[in-house]
């Protein structure tokens, strides 16, 4: 764009300087025309055209055209007319007038651009959004020796006001002025810099300041007022306090396990942000439920004021806390008077469900007045604060809760199980004691009894398998096997095993308890079991466990794995034991699954087939 604008300019200067010659030459061709037809009086005077044209185009070498052309005139009526002497004296006189018309019309011009350009001058100066000040810079005390509208507004002051004084009584920043005189003394200007100057009323302003030299020692110095900016700096930076606190107080509540850590480090960071000498957290007793917590930190002298004072607003204080109530106060009191010496005070519920379950509340010796957004954000805290306590209180509940249950629990399994020995003993003696019908019912009751102690059985391992954290340990599956068989001495049991160790526990033998047991419990007389393990891969080792039992159909083989499923289509059990194996293999690492042990024909009895991990 400005290469266009500069081959304009020469297009239109080689216009004029074409135009103010053709016009020249034929301005002296008419003079000399014109001294031939006796015309000499009047031919001159056409040089006023060119002389005029050349000193309003071109200011600097009009006065140099016009002597020229003087000149030309001079000369050439001294050919034609020496020695007549008033002729070459009227060509001097005309010649003479020609400088002094381009003189004329030069400063003319150079007038009204003057005009213009201080119009133009004033137009940025007084209008101007940013601060100027002309300076005298007399031994760098840098007199003002002019001021626009803002920058005397800036200050406090009237523009003529400032007149005469001296900027170094707006300026007090020593450093930042000796970098600016450096900066001068290298070149014609200096860099921006983040200073401040007085104001009228003693206020601090920030600003940004600009500095360049202009001839006869004096400067301009231009300052621009940052104060919104840094009000939104100041927000900005208080909303990341608020934001990087509310983190914290976040990430600590979440975090912890017991109220004492959520007290005291989420005070911490409160009284930080707020930036309080005092702080503290009271949660109320519960009657025997839970004693009274309370957090303090800080300056513990500024409670022992408001504690010991008969001030409204120190009893307010104290009552609001008591009651779990909101208050806040803040007066002028700096320290060292009579009474608490306490500026501010504020007191914020920590809400619970239904009720608070507590107070949070600061104090301090220094001025605050507790903003709607800072109050707002307290109130956020305090509300995480709650938040995280109910948590804390519920877990601590429900761990109580389980720990009452599994007392309820183990007392009442020892006390069925007593029971059920004592019935077992009883129903033994009382079988040899029997003939016939009588010895079937007895035998029954028996086989009730142990479905009981079955049950129970399951009960405990289900509560084992959820409560236990502890690491798998290697075991020999072999000798596992072998037990688990021996308990059915009265079954038809082939065992096919390997010398192989799995990653298991104490409850491994459940799996062949449940599995063995139901294939001899709903497997009829006569009833044959197979126990087959066979490696399949590095890792990992193939248990299969097959009946010649009445089988399990298609439609139930999906869902005899949940809790609660039941093999047989009429029995009483609750089917807890194909559940306890599909979570002990689970737990190991392995998987189940139930097929036909006669393909295609399911009533030729089952056969499951689980995984396990191996040592090697």
């Amino acid at each position: 764009m400005s290469d266009e604008k500069e081959m304009s300019v020469v297009r239109i200067t080689n216009m004029q300087l074409i135009t103010l010659s053709a016009i020249t030459v034929v301005s002296f061709f008419a003079n000399i025309a014109g001294l031939f037809l006796g015309l000499s009086v009047i031919t001159p005077l056409l040089f006023y055209l060119p002389v005029i044209l050349a000193a309003y185009w071109f200011p600097k070498k009009g006065v140099l055209f016009s002597v020229g052309v003087g000149v030309l005139e001079v000369f050439l009526m001294y050919l034609y007319s020496y020695p007549n002497l008033p002729e070459i004296t009227y060509a001097v006189t005309t010649a003479s007038f020609y400088v002094l018309v381009a003189i004329a019309i030069i400063i003319s011009s150079l007038s009204g651009n003057l005009r213009e350009r201080e119009a133009r001058y004033h137009g940025i100066f007084d209008h101007s959004e940013t601060g100027i000040f002309l300076v005298r810079n007399g031994d760098h005390d840098m007199i003002i020796v002019e001021a626009n509208p803002r920058g005397a507004s800036l200050l406090g002051y009237n523009p003529k006001d400032l007149v005469g004084k001296p900027f170094s009584g707006f300026w007090t920043d020593g450093e930042k002025k000796k970098t600016l005189f450096q900066a001068l003394s290298r070149g014609g200007s200096s860099p921006t810099i983040e200073t401040d100057v007085k104001g009228a009323s003693g206020e601090m302003i920030p600003v940004l300041m600009t500095t360049s030299r202009l001839p006869e020692g004096m400067l301009v110095l231009t300052l621009t007022d940052i104060s919104a900016q840094k009000a939104q700096e100041e927000e900005i930076r208080a909303r990341n306090r608020q934001l990087s606190t509310m983190n914290a107080v976040i990430a600590e509540a979440s975090g912890a396990s017991s109220v004492e850590p959520i007290g005291k480090r989420t005070l911490s960071h409160i009284m930080e942000l707020v930036e309080c000498e005092f702080g503290g957290i009271f949660f109320p007793g519960e009657a025997g439920h839970r004693p009274a917590r309370i957090f303090h930190q800080g300056d513990g002298s500024l409670l022992a004021d408001l504690n010991g004072s008969t001030d409204e607003y120190a009893k307010e204080w104290r009552l609001a806390i008591e009651r779990n109530r909101s208050f806040f106060f803040s007066r002028d009191c700096p320290p060292g008077e009579a009474g608490t010496g306490v500026s501010a005070g504020i007191v914020l519920p920590i809400p619970g469900k239904w009720d608070p379950l507590g107070v949070l509340y600061l104090a301090t010796r220094k001025p605050w007045k507790c903003p709607p957004a800072e109050k707002e954000i307290l109130d956020s805290l305090a509300q995480e604060i709650g938040t995280a306590v109910s948590r804390v209180r519920l877990a601590e509940e429900l761990t109580d809760a389980n720990h009452q249950a599994n007392l309820y629990l183990d007392i009442l399994m020892h006390d069925i199980n007593n029971a059920n020995l004592a019935s077992l003993w009883y129903g033994d003696l009382l079988l040899e004691m029997l003939e016939g019908e009588p010895k079937v019912m007895a035998q029954k009751m028996i086989e009730g009894i142990q479905k009981s102690r079955e049950i129970i059985r399951n009960l405990e391992t289900i509560r084992k398998i959820q409560e236990r954290e502890e690491e798998l340990k290697v075991v020999d599956l072999d000798g596992v096997i072998r037990k688990e068989v021996n308990h059915f001495p009265d079954t038809a049991i082939s065992f096919h095993g390997c010398d192989v160790k799995v990653y298991a526990d104490d409850l491994i033998g459940e799996i062949f308890t449940n599995l063995i047991g139901n294939s001899v419990r709903y497997g009829g007389p006569g009833v044959q079991v197979e126990v087959e393990v066979s490696p399949v891969r590095i890792g990992e080792v193939s248990v299969s466990i097959a009946d010649t039992g009445p089988g399990i159909p298609d439609e139930l083989k999906r869902v005899i794995f949940q809790r609660f499923s039941r093999i047989e289509s009429h029995g009483t059990g609750k089917g807890l034991g194909l559940y306890i194996v599909n979570s002990l293999l689970d737990r190991y690492g392995g998987t189940i699954r139930v097929e036909d042990r006669v393909p295609g024909s399911y009533e030729q009895g089952a056969r499951f087939t689980f995984s396990l991990k191996t040592e090697g």
